[in-house]
């Protein structure tokens, strides 16, 4: 059975989707078969990297109109020779977006039924790793993404706005959804490591915490620094919660 993985944020700007791509070539890179698939419905952004073009989107995934297997697309790549990455886009048109933001609490319980059944067929398709980039703070499909997650990582900045929403969500979803989860400081003021008090009772497991470098940002959208640069400080991070989400669930 694989693991599926909900990369999540408290609020946008956090770096998450670059961190759930480096996440994805990592565990490729490691043999794993892994699928990336992104479940921002409402500012859908994978699409934008280097990755196959695809004819159907996860939105007619979540609408009952195509199976999950028709949604994803092998990324062909030497740095993943060891293992195989297929990823799945939502469909960036501005009316999709539109729609999609529409939808109601019934539609999102019946999307979660979706969702559930694609994870169990890409598992049973042979896929080791789900990776689920999902779209920032409380929205419902996200809620849904993190249902459906074993683990969720949450990529998020050590400023008052972001930590203020991320206790609201460990506190409001994580907690009573009985997620494990680990968090992920980005984009850091300095290289000390940042720990945070704990929520309603609960240690908060700070995984890593990455300096503001603007090389990331510069180098992220052209290459896959856990490939090209695994000593990077944002590689180092995206290893380490690796091994937290191995260790965390191999004891369970």
């Amino acid at each position: 059975m694989g693991i599926c993985i909900a990369v999540h944020s408290s609020k946008g700007g956090s770096g998450k989707t670059s961190f759930s791509i480096n996440l994805a070539f990592a565990y490729a890179s490691a043999g794993k078969s892994v699928c990336l698939l992104d479940a921002d419905l409402k500012a859908p952004s994978l699409f934008n990297y280097m990755f196959p073009d695809s004819d159907c989107w996860l939105n007619d995934v979540l609408e009952g109109k195509r199976d999950i297997m028709d949604a994803i697309v092998e990324v062909v790549d030497d740095k993943v020779s060891s293992g195989k990455l297929y990823v799945g886009y939502c469909n960036p048109d501005i009316d999709a977006v539109r729609d999609m933001s529409g939808k109601d609490r019934k539609w999102q319980s019946k999307a979660l039924q979706y969702i559930m059944a694609a994870k169990k067929k890409l598992f049973s398709s042979g896929i080791d790793v789900l990776i689920i980039d999902t779209g920032p703070g409380v929205d419902f499909t996200s809620v849904n993404a993190i249902a459906a997650a074993d683990y969720v990582l949450m990529v998020t900045k050590h400023d008052r706005s972001h930590q203020k929403y991320m206790d609201q969500i460990i506190e409001g979803i994580y907690i009573p959804l009985g997620k494990d989860y680990g968090v992920i400081m980005n984009k850091c003021h300095d290289n000390r490591p940042i720990t945070i008090s704990g929520v309603a009772g609960h240690d908060v497991p700070v995984l890593a915490s990455i300096p503001c470098l603007c090389d990331v940002a510069t180098r992220s959208d052209s290459e896959v620094l856990t490939v090209t640069d695994p000593e990077h400080p944002f590689s180092k991070a995206v290893f380490t919660a690796i091994m937290a989400i191995e260790d965390c669930l191999s004891n369970k």
